[in-house]
């Protein structure tokens, strides 16, 4: 981010940032506890929502229909640096799509202080690569780590609970170990036989996912970043970033048993990441989340704080609106975010 864009930043949208940290030190610090409690302590209390902008604009109910299809959809033109979304187009590389996106909703510096410990959540799960459409692509991941590190993070971890083969083997199949590695990231690959390492977390506010297990490493982190690709799931409609999040449990079947639309809006309520940088650059279109099936080149990376508002906004590139993938609904009734995009400062870049 260049240093003049933080002009743009007025003395009460920085009053307000400062508030939004201060929760977000003390959830992290809960949570923190939670994982060496482990088992049984409530998380009590809501954590209330990291998706206000700095407009101080109440987030609305959702309402059926109400975020309009990819070819209507307005933005509202703002100056880079200070979007709540941030919508990269055009193609080519898209590690670079990632770097411009981020840096119209003000770099990573904004997310990521000097000392912190982050993770980073990409769909990892598959072993086809990029051009499949079911995984992140490496170079989005290697842009994201890049940042992080850019920004001072003391640690970067990439990490996901595997669905295909061997943890490890899925990991360097699919190009993500490779490219996170290089860019000074860890890798923190688990598969079914790693189960017995989440630590049982309750979940704040759950509505049917009441606790769950999760990897100590997301409790303890300081940021944490979710990277899905965007893509078909016949289960919940979509796999986008609050879906994407399931991989960072030890038990992914509890959430699908306790009904998975209304389950991953309870967990994203309990592991809320700072960040959500959505890789549309290939999609599958159907038979997801693993494939094979159609796929298409949007050539497109979404990024915001509000991870709920970028779900919404990723539905648009499948003809879809939010009211078409219910976790997403979920969410905004729970005060995670925003659905309406519409009603944020939207840049496309």
């Amino acid at each position: 981010m260049k240093s003049n864009d933080r002009e743009w930043l007025t003395p009460e949208c920085a009053e307000l940032v400062g508030k939004i940290l201060g929760s977000e030190v003390e959830r992290l610090e809960f949570l923190k506890k939670a994982g060496k409690w482990a088992g049984g302590i409530l998380l009590a209390g809501s954590l209330g929502t990291l998706a206000a902008s700095c407009t101080g604009k109440e987030a609305a109910r959702h309402t059926a229909g109400s975020a309009p299809a990819a070819s209507t959809a307005p933005a509202q033109a703002s100056p880079v640096g200070t979007a709540d979304l941030a919508v990269a187009s055009g193609g080519g590389d898209p590690g670079a799509l990632a770097r411009r996106a981020v840096d119209a909703i003000g770099g990573m510096g904004k997310f990521v202080k000097a000392g912190n410990v982050v993770v980073i959540k990409p769909n990892a799960s598959f072993t086809d690569g990029p051009k499949g459409g079911t995984s992140t692509d490496p170079s989005v991941v290697a842009q994201v780590v890049a940042m992080c590190k850019e920004a001072g993070a003391s640690r970067v971890i990439v990490t996901d609970h595997t669905l295909r083969g061997a943890a490890d083997m899925c990991f360097t199949r699919n190009g993500i170990g490779a490219a996170a590695r290089s860019a000074g990231a860890e890798i923190l690959a688990y598969g079914g036989s790693d189960s017995s390492q989440g630590v049982e977390t309750a979940v704040p506010n759950g509505v049917t996912l009441r606790t769950t297990r999760i990897y100590p490493a997301v409790l303890s982190a300081d940021v944490v970043i979710t990277v899905p690709k965007a893509k078909s799931h016949e289960g919940a409609g979509l796999s986008l970033g609050m879906k994407n999040l399931i991989g960072v449990t030890a038990d992914m079947s509890n959430i699908h048993n306790a009904g998975l639309e209304q389950g991953i809006a309870d967990l994203a309520g309990l592991v809320r990441p700072k960040l959500s940088i959505v890789d549309a650059s290939v999609v599958l279109l159907s038979n997801g989340p693993g494939g094979p099936g159609p796929i298409a080149s949007p050539g497109i990376v979404i990024a915001s704080p509000d991870f709920v508002a970028a779900d919404s906004y990723a539905c648009t590139i499948f003809g879809k609106t939010a009211s078409d993938v219910p976790y997403v609904v979920n969410a905004g009734r729970a005060g995670l975010g925003q659905v309406d995009f519409n009603r944020l400062k939207v840049a496309k870049v």
